[in-house]
């Protein structure tokens, strides 16, 4: 069994021209990494992103897709011991694609992204979301994650790092619900 990253990502919108503004990283044990990139499409930012995405970012903090690849890439590699990781990510839609296409970064004379450019840490199939998760388990999707993870006075949503939180907080209220298969927990958590 891989180990485990819990992961959100912030973006300028749900279309196939979207830009990455912010990752969210926590591990199974709970360590954590939070970037937020300056290289995203501006003419893309509307109020809503304005108001409940850039308004929870320090932008001084921000880096380019190329740093925060970097920095990404040294916490998962230190995190792996050479073992395969699996992405939980908070959507099944852009999470991970958006994740994976920062390694294009590192390959500019490239004019586009491969799978040959991930790391073999992550270059496998083992991916999964929440939501397929929450629909295998025989649970509603669209469940209030907060709730289901005992978050009930979580404010800050959108925050990218804030939400990987919730989606290690729902899958560990899976496992011991016992709703996730007996190979996820035995695996997992050696029992």
């Amino acid at each position: 069994m891989s180990k485990i990253v819990f992961l959100d990502t912030e973006f300028t919108g749900v279309h196939t021209d979207t830009t990455l503004i912010s990752v969210g990283m926590v591990t199974l044990e709970g360590s954590s990494l939070y970037v937020t990139l300056n290289d995203y499409d501006s003419n893309q930012i509307n109020d809503w992103i304005r108001d409940n995405v850039l308004s929870l970012i320090d932008e001084s903090k921000s880096v380019s897709g190329k740093e925060a690849c970097l920095r990404i890439s040294k916490f998962l590699e230190r995190y792996s011991e050479n073992e395969r990781i699996s992405l939980v990510s908070a959507g099944k839609l852009l999470d991970i694609t958006l994740l994976f296409q920062l390694w294009h970064s590192l390959y500019p004379e490239t004019k586009y992204f491969n799978l040959k450019y991930l790391p073999p840490y992550l270059n496998h199939g083992a991916h999964f979301d929440l939501n397929t998760l929450f629909h295998v388990a025989g649970i509603d999707p669209d469940i209030d994650r907060n709730e289901f993870a005992g978050l009930h006075d979580y404010k800050r949503k959108h925050h990218a790092l804030d939400d990987a939180m919730v989606v290690r907080k729902c899958f560990l209220s899976l496992v011991e619900s016992g709703r996730m298969t007996t190979i996820f927990k035995r695996e997992m958590f050696n029992e």
